[in-house]
């Protein structure tokens, strides 16, 4: 389990949320940081089936969070 997956469907959804999340002027680049960590975090915790993923799609989901979120900047 520990690489499987890395990037998913679910990696698409988080790069378009975060992009969606880059269109608010007021939010900064701590600001995705601290929240995709905590929630990647939260999700070690969290019973259901679809938070079970590896350590490595963690990573892969504040990967495409940053990345949503400044692709949108760029372009905005």
């Amino acid at each position: 389990m520990p690489f499987e997956d890395p990037v998913n469907l679910y990696s698409i959804i988080h790069f378009i949320e975060y992009g969606i999340l880059a269109l608010f002027p007021k939010v900064a680049t701590i600001h995705v940081l601290v929240i995709s960590i905590s929630w990647e975090l939260l999700e070690l915790i969290l019973p259901y089936k679809w938070a079970n993923e590896s350590f490595l799609n963690k990573f892969a989901d504040v990967l495409f969070n940053l990345s949503g979120f400044h692709f949108v900047r760029f372009f905005r």
